[in-house]
């Protein structure tokens, strides 16, 4: 279903499923940091759900919540959209530390990351951005940028995430798309 357009990149709350037959195959990503085989085909046969919620506190600071749910699996990511690296433990890539942060596309250095956006993102005004999430592994040499926004595809709006993983000199490009299915419950 398409995102309606009061869902945006600085009032992203709601529920998102993965809409797999548009999306490209997240195995080589994972498969590059080294997530174990069951894993990744619990990942490539579930539905993934991802529940989000925006806001911002008293002192200011953006939080976007991500609760991610798929077959027997839930993962919460509290982000802080400061741009300030942050570590923590997350189950099954181990202790890493990223950040978040608004960009515009035109601060972003690999093409496969600023193209196919949404008009939204594009312009010049204040609004006119996108989340780059990047993270690094502290037990291995991987790293992933991703940048979250909204795209035309068939025809609809739809929450889009670009994801540039690198490893060691290789470099893995995937494209995620997912559904809107309304407000959180």
């Amino acid at each position: 279903m398409a995102a309606p357009t009061s869902v945006t990149i600085k009032s992203l709350t709601g529920t998102f499923v993965m809409d797999k037959t548009l999306s490209d195959s997240s195995i080589p990503v994972l498969k590059m940091q080294k997530i174990p085989w069951i894993v990744q085909q619990a990942v490539y046969y579930s539905t993934i759900t991802v529940k989000l919620k925006q806001f911002t506190d008293d002192a200011g600071v953006v939080h976007i919540d991500q609760e991610q749910l798929s077959t027997g699996t839930v993962q919460h990511e509290p982000r802080l959209v400061t741009g300030e690296f942050a570590e923590r433990d997350v189950q099954f890539w181990g202790k890493v530390k990223g950040k978040t942060s608004f960009k515009k596309l035109s601060e972003l250095q690999d093409e496969f990351l600023k193209e196919g956006w949404a008009a939204e993102h594009t312009g010049e005004g204040e609004d006119a951005v996108i989340i780059e999430s990047y993270t690094e592994s502290l037990a291995d040499t991987w790293t992933a940028t991703q940048i979250w926004g909204f795209a035309e595809v068939q025809g609809e709006r739809r929450h889009v995430r670009r994801i540039l993983a690198e490893k060691e000199g290789k470099v893995e490009r995937i494209r995620l798309v997912y559904n809107y299915q309304g407000e959180n419950n």
